[in-house]
């Protein structure tokens, strides 16, 4: 009997040691924290993709004089819990048996993802698309190192009078030869602002440098001023919102809101034939071969999903896509997405709060 109990010890001290490991394990049981990064970047391709989304949705709503609709992901929470049990148990009989060495062991895992939306109502939603871009943000952009072309042909109406391109309608030519002018100033890093205190609260003053005489710096400045009606000798101007300036040492800048810079977009769509034909979007194409009238972005459309897309929407049975080739159409159109922050004026709405019990 001795002998058969010691042949059975070391079984019965491999089983009590498995088991201990397994209590052992069962307690220790958490979230790895890889699970931040992971979250991180699923969460925040997935609401980028969706932003996309809702703005090209929007631009072409706008199109059909539908009204835009906007839903912020207001915020993301994600709670996990792990838990784990373990038990063991065993009959000392006079002969050992170990099948009468019993372990269990028993986990859980949970993942509750909150999401919560907050539409865009009353105050906020009329600032942030209503209000035009103030004047002074555009040439922050311009010092930023947004491309003068880009700026002024998305957000301006009008400068000094000269007028943007509009609703398939061809801008003045003076407008395209000013934004060329600016945007080789602006390459040399010859624009400049500031703030200073005026009569009527803060002035902006805008500074574009002279250059040596003789050089293509000197021969643009000197063409800015000509086209904008600025004083020769003067080398800075302040900036106003208006259509004709004050005086000549003015810029007045008609801009646009983003209601505007969507419907400016809109223009872009290639719209369904039928839809076009019985009246059901808002007038007004751009000819193909007219530069000058081009728009801001191409937006195609057809009748099935597009397998290769920057961004696509469904809307009335048809799909309105950008193509992921069309650099110049992405490129504009992520400057629209980030215009909405700049045109945001408002309070923001508090977020809801959630409570999440900690484990």
């Amino acid at each position: 009997m001795a002998n058969s109990l010691c042949s059975e010890a070391p079984v019965l001290q491999r089983w009590f040691l498995g088991a201990l490991a397994l209590l052992a394990l069962a307690g220790c049981a958490n979230v790895s924290p890889a699970r931040v990064s992971a979250d991180r970047m699923d969460y925040g391709e997935v609401i980028a993709e969706s932003w996309k989304r809702q703005t090209l949705l929007n631009v072409v709503r706008l199109r059909y004089a539908d009204a835009p609709v906007f839903l912020d992901v207001a915020s993301v929470i994600n709670s996990y819990s792990v838990t784990g049990r373990g038990n063991v148990g065993f009959t000392q009989q006079t002969r050992p048996d170990p099948n009468l060495f019993a372990i269990g062991a028993e986990g859980s895992w949970s993942n509750t993802p909150t999401v919560t939306y907050q539409p865009l109502l009353g105050d906020r939603f009329t600032r942030s698309l209503l209000q035009p871009v103030p004047p002074v943000a555009i040439f922050q952009l311009l010092q930023g190192g947004w491309s003068a072309n880009l700026v002024l042909r998305t957000v301006v109406g009008s400068v000094n009078g000269l007028r943007n391109a509009s609703a398939g309608v061809a801008a003045d030519p003076a407008f395209y030869e000013l934004t060329e002018a600016l945007s080789r100033i602006q390459r040399a890093g010859d624009i400049g602002i500031r703030i200073e205190p005026g009569k009527g609260g803060d002035g902006v003053v805008a500074v574009i440098r002279r250059g040596e005489s003789g050089t293509e710096l000197s021969k643009d400045s000197r063409r800015v001023r000509q086209l904008l009606g600025l004083a020769e000798d003067a080398g800075e101007f302040s900036i106003a919102y208006g259509l004709v300036p004050r005086n000549r040492d003015e810029v007045a800048v008609l801009s646009r809101s983003m209601m505007e810079i969507m419907l400016q977009l809109g223009f872009g769509i290639d719209l369904p034939a039928a839809h076009a034909a019985a009246g059901r979007v808002l007038p007004g194409q751009w000819q193909a071969g007219d530069e000058k009238a081009r728009p801001l972005v191409h937006i195609r459309s057809g009748a099935e999903a597009p397998a290769d897309a920057y961004a696509s929407v469904s809307y009335r049975g048809h799909w309105y896509w950008i193509d992921d080739t069309n650099i110049e159409s992405k490129r504009i159109f992520t400057f629209l997405m980030i215009l909405f922050s700049l045109a945001e004026t408002g309070q923001a709405a508090a977020a809801p709060v959630v409570t999440v019990p900690s484990r």
